[in-house]
């Protein structure tokens, strides 16, 4: 079993020139079952993980990250209006979602969301690969 210190250390690894680190915990990816290392930064939102047959590394800019709120099944949050949702111990995760953006998911319009993926891409806040993604995913 791979501790959590050895996927903090591989987030770390992924932080770009000037990122700051803010905080991390001990998490489990819901749907996935992979259990590792949740890291915020003043950009992004990461995690790495590791299951029964599999491996997950993520990377979300904070600007597509929304709808955050802690339940009793763990934490949840919006990427892009797709769900997400990570397991861990009810204080840690409380802390952690006080810290990420509390924009709530709207009801925008496909082109008024298509407009805001396009200021994130030209802004520099979604790599090309994210925004064709993003968008891809909007028009599904």
């Amino acid at each position: 079993m791979v501790s959590v210190q050895r996927h903090l250390a591989v987030l770390r690894s992924a932080l770009q020139p000037g990122e700051t680190e803010r905080l991390w915990i001990r998490a489990e990816r819901s749907e996935r079952s992979h259990a590792g290392a949740l890291l915020l930064t003043d950009r992004r939102l990461l995690f790495s993980g590791l299951g029964f047959v599999s491996q997950s590394q993520e990377a979300w800019p904070l600007t597509i990250v929304s709808g955050v709120r802690v339940t009793p099944a763990g934490l949840e949050l919006q990427v892009l209006g797709a769900p997400e949702a990570f397991i861990g111990k009810p204080k840690d995760l409380e802390r952690f979602a006080a810290l990420l953006p509390t924009t709530a998911a709207t009801d925008a319009s496909v082109a008024d969301e298509l407009e805001r993926l396009v200021r994130l891409r030209d802004s520099g806040a979604l790599s090309p690969a994210e925004f064709e993604g993003a968008k891809r995913r909007l028009l599904e």
